[in-house]
Parts: C-alpha cells; sequence; structure tokens
C-alpha cells in the first residue's frame, strides 16, 4: 500500500532496477544506504524509508535527467512535478531531439528477449547517444511484428502501423508483410508470427489463420446453439 514510484516495471517481465525511481534508504543502527527497492531483498532487522528527505532529493535528481532527456513526456512531467524536478541543471534537449520519448527503461528489450524469445531488438552507442534499435538500424530478421514491445513501452515512444498488407514499426525500421484472415480476408497478424504460432501453440490452424472479430463471431454462434435444461 505505498506509494513507490517507477517506470520500468511491468508485470511481464522481472523485476529490473533501470529507471531507478524505485529508491529507498535501508538503514541498520547507524549504517544506511540507498537501494533500488524493485530488485532489492530485504533482510530481518532492515529499516526501509520510502519517502524521507535523501530518497526524495534522490528520486528528484534522476526526473531531472528525465526531463532533460523527454521533456515532453506526460509520464515524467507528472512525477517531475510531485518531486519538484526542473531541468534547468541539465541540458535540455532542443529542436527534434526534444521529441524524444524514450526514457531507456528497457521493457521493450527484455519482453522481446525473454517474453517472445526473438531479441529482435537492443540498446546501441553510449552516453546521451544511448538508444534503442535493431541491429544495424536495418530490417531485423528477428522481429515477428508481434506489437510486444509497443504495448509495454511506458511512454508511447513506439509505434506500429498496418497499411496496405504491411506491418510498419517505424522506429524499429521494421517492415513485414501480412497474413488475411482466413473468413474475412482482412489482414491481421504477420506472416512471420503466425508462422512463428503454428509451431508453438496447441491452438488449431483454423483458429489461428482467424481475425478475433471473426473468433468471436464464431464464438457468439456456438454459445447460442447451448441448450440449458431447467
Amino acid at each position: 500500500g505505498i506509494e513507490i514510484p517507477t517506470l520500468c516495471e511491468h508485470k511481464a517481465v522481472l523485476p529490473y532496477g533501470v529507471c531507478r525511481l524505485c529508491v529507498v534508504e535501508v538503514k541498520w543502527g547507524k549504517k544506511s544506504k540507498l537501494v533500488i527497492a524493485c530488485v532489492y531483498q530485504p533482510g530481518e532487522g532492515d529499516i526501509v524509508e520510502t519517502d524521507c528527505t535523501r530518497v526524495r532529493q534522490t528520486r528528484r535528481v534522476v526526473l531531472e535527467l528525465l526531463l532533460a532527456r523527454c521533456p515532453h513526456v506526460a509520464q515524467v512531467q507528472r512525477l517531475g512535478k510531485e518531486y519538484g524536478a526542473t531541468p534547468a541543471r541539465f541540458h535540455v534537449a532542443e529542436g527534434a531531439a526534444a521529441q524524444e520519448r524514450c526514457i531507456l527503461c528497457g521493457l521493450c528489450v527484455r519482453v522481446c528477449k525473454d517474453v517472445i524469445g526473438q531479441s529482435a531488438i537492443g540498446y546501441c552507442n553510449r552516453g546521451g547517444e544511448r538508444m534503442i534499435t535493431s541491429p544495424l538500424g536495418i530490417d531485423s530478421e528477428k522481429c515477428i511484428g508481434c506489437r510486444a514491445c509497443v504495448h509495454v513501452c511506458p511512454t508511447g515512444a513506439l509505434h506500429f502501423e498496418d497499411h496496405d498488407g504491411e506491418r510498419v514499426m517505424r522506429e524499429l525500421h521494421t517492415h513485414l508483410p501480412m497474413a488475411n484472415c482466413s473468413v474475412c480476408g482482412t489482414p491481421f497478424v504477420t506472416q512471420k508470427q503466425l508462422a512463428g504460432l503454428k509451431g508453438r501453440t496447441a491452438v488449431l490452424i483454423e483458429t489461428l489463420e482467424t481475425c478475433p472479430d471473426c473468433r468471436r463471431k464464431q464464438t457468439g454462434r456456438g454459445l447460442g446453439k447451448i441448450q440449458v435444461s431447467g
């Protein structure tokens, strides 16, 4: 029930401690240190301060850095206001760089590797030039266009667009042909993702090749035939 801020937590992956916002102070007698709450294993006798002056000051510095990198991200703005953070002490992104939305939380990288099992994207460069991209900044052969990275991104830095039978994920330089629903003919999944699912799930092929809308309609028709006896 204690509110601890975070921007890199998601139930799909294990805690990783990237954003550093969940910092807390642990004390043992006269000794104390700052730790990352999501990856710290508390011990007997630990006294944990979750909202003391030292903790708030540390979170404020982290948020000042994030605001300097991504000044227009709503989540960062909200937390910055809560902790009194301003990017004034650090260089603030200008021009096109000011539209940056990636906070380098790594959720997309981790879900692609640990949940989807593809490792199609990763980190590139160091320091202020660090970014997340596909290998060599070109179409990744491992990307199946599943959109998991888009769904877990906390700041809307990643997007996808289905157009003319192709799925485009422009930030990741990915263009993938799509497969059509076997019932209505609407493109609904990439060919790569469909091929991968056929080898990894017990779901019937006929179901996999049917779009969600048609599946719901077929399920509804099936339920309509059920007779309830008194």
